[in-house]
Order: structure tokens, then C-alpha cells, then sequence
């Protein structure tokens, strides 16, 4: 299809000569619009399909498969996070694993998130959820947007077969990193049952399941089958060398026993301390902030939930 000469002045045609020009000119418009359309058409079916797909049973596997392949980014940027030994023990039970749940414990505030996310910084391979209901396996499958239970086992194993291009990733087996916050009390033994199915290698499709339990009473609570097809790594308090630090970055380095004295050694409590400064709260009001908290962890505690009995008061 070859374009026709226009005459750059047409001011000067008659509308006899405009009928004359276009009956020459008629066939070339008509094909032009043919293939506008046929274009048009081909992009609005490509499109079309490539939206069926992605909504498709192995749509939806590639997709979560390409999320989970990125690199773990935590919540926190690295020149905010000071190192820790148990960040080092972690690395080395994720670079080491073979089977079994790892339950990631300690007292509220004492930097387990902190801790567990930076060792898996840059890691690939790694689904991360938040429990927040007893019904959270349905849920995690949506966040991943996968149907059931069935395709999330199918996009971590593929998960195992990319991580073999990536030697020098942390670790070669997937990870579901899940993170349970002190509010929920229900679920636990669900949690527990998961860890101990998925952490076993069948057909090649083992799965390390990591369980950073925010209140220490979650993570006591927690049974894959026994101490021995579990690993309990513990984060406690800070040292004082660690507080000094910490609150050096944050620019109270030369009161430092001022704030330790509020708060103690968690440092959670410590960083909740330096944003409550900034916005005019005192030590000693956050100080008493901390102790009427202490009394909701105990109510939280005593109404823990393992099965379907409340267990916290026995525990």
C-alpha cells in the first residue's frame, strides 16, 4: 500500500475536482482503514488473552512465583539497623537448614522482626505474611494471589527449582516467613500443624517455615511436633553496648542510661522512646506508658489460644 502525493495547496480545488481526487485516492483510504482496524483488533485479542492468562490457574502460579523471587527487602533501611549476634545465628540456621520449623522468640519489643528481616535481607525465595485471624491460610493464598493451599505448595516448589540459579542466595530452599503479632491469640495450633507439614521434603518440596511470634507467649506456645523437629532461637534484651549504640545513632548516645532507666534493654521500647521525645513526650511519662502495657500483656497471655481450650491461664 503506497501513500499518494497530496498537493500541499488544495485551497484552489472545486468540489468537482475534491470528488475527482478522492474517487483516485478511494482505494487507498479503504485499506488504510482495513489495516488501522486489523491492528487495532490484533491488540484489544492480545490483550484480551494475555489478561485470561493472567488470570489462569499457572497465571497466577508465575506471578506469585516472580514476587517470591525478588529480593527480601526489609522494612527497615540498613544504616538504621544496628548488628546483632542473633542476626549471624539466624543467617547461619537459614544458610544451614535441611527440615524443621524455626520459631524466632523473646519478649515484645525486643527486636525480633528487626532481627529476622535483616537476616533475610536480600534472600530470595521468601513469602512473607501477617497472621492476623484463625482462617490466615485462606488469606495468605489471596495476599499471594493463588486459589489454594495446592498452588502455593506449586509456587514455592517451583520457587526451590529457580533458587538453583542463584547460588549465591542465602539459602536454596523456599521460605514462608510468618509473622504473627501479640494480638492474636487464636489460630496457634493451625500455625503449628502448617509448619510441620510443608517443613518436611516430599517430592523435592520442602519449605523452611520461620515463625517470628511478636509476644513471647506465641512462640512458647508454639508445637511442630516436639522440641526436636523444631528450632527456638531466642532474641533477648539488648547488652549495653548494643543500647549505647543504638541510641547513639539516634542521637541520644550521651543519655543513655536516662533512657534505659525508662525503658530498659528492649529495643523496641528504646525507639518508641526516641519517637516519643520527638513529639514532646518526657521518659518519665513513657516510662509509666510501659508499665500499664505490661498489665495488657498478661491479660494477652492468659487468654492465649494453642486449641480450642484457652491454655494461657495454664501455661
Amino acid at each position: 500500500m503506497v501513500a499518494p502525493a497530496y498537493a500541499s495547496d488544495t485551497s484552489g480545488l472545486d468540489f468537482q475536482q475534491f470528488v475527482e481526487e478522492f474517487a483516485g485516492k478511494k482505494d487507498f483510504f479503504v485499506e488504510l482503514a482495513s489495516a488501522t482496524l486489523s491492528v487495532a483488533g490484533t491488540a484489544l485479542a492480545v490483550r484480551s488473552a494475555d489478561e485470561a492468562f493472567k488470570a489462569s490457574p499457572e497465571g497466577k502460579i508465575q506471578q506469585a512465583l516472580a514476587k517470591a523471587m525478588e529480593p527480601f527487602e526489609p522494612s527497615r533501611p540498613q544504616d538504621e539497623v544496628i548488628q546483632r549476634p542473633v542476626m549471624e545465628t539466624l543467617r547461619q540456621r537459614i544458610a544451614s537448614w535441611q527440615q524443621h520449623a524455626t520459631i524466632i522468640g523473646g519478649r515484645y519489643q525486643s527486636g525480633k522482626s528487626v532481627a529476622t528481616e535483616e537476616a533475610l535481607r536480600g534472600a530470595r525465595g521468601v513469602v512473607r505474611f501477617t497472621i492476623r485471624s484463625a482462617e490466615w491460610t485462606d488469606r495468605m493464598c489471596k495476599h499471594l494471589g493463588v486459589d489454594d493451599e495446592g498452588l502455593f505448595k506449586e509456587v514455592m516448589r517451583r520457587a526451590r527449582e529457580k533458587l538453583k540459579d542463584f547460588p549465591d542466595n542465602l539459602t536454596k530452599f523456599p521460605i514462608l516467613l510468618l509473622e504473627v503479632p501479640r494480638t492474636t491469640t487464636k489460630g496457634i495450633n493451625l500455625i503449628s500443624s502448617t509448619a510441620k507439614d510443608v517443613a518436611t521434603d516430599k517430592i523435592g518440596s520442602a519449605i523452611h517455615v520461620i515463625v517470628s511470634a511478636s509476644s513471647a507467649a506465641v512462640a512458647l506456645a508454639f508445637d511442630a511436633g516436639g522440641t526436636e523437629r523444631q528450632e527456638d532461637i531466642w532474641v533477648g534484651d539488648l547488652t549495653e553496648e548494643e543500647a549505647k549504640e543504638f541510641l547513639a545513632l539516634h542521637g541520644h548516645g550521651n543519655k543513655w542510661e536516662d533512657f534505659v532507666d525508662a525503658c530498659g534493654f528492649r529495643i523496641g521500647n528504646l525507639a518508641k522512646a526516641c519517637e516519643n521525645l520527638k513529639k514532646g513526650m518526657s521518659l518519665d511519662n513513657t516510662k509509666q506508658e510501659y508499665q500499664r502495657l505490661a498489665t495488657v500483656e498478661v491479660v494477652r497471655f492468659m487468654e492465649l489460644q494453642v486449641h480450642p481450650k484457652v491454655t494461657g491461664r495454664e501455661m
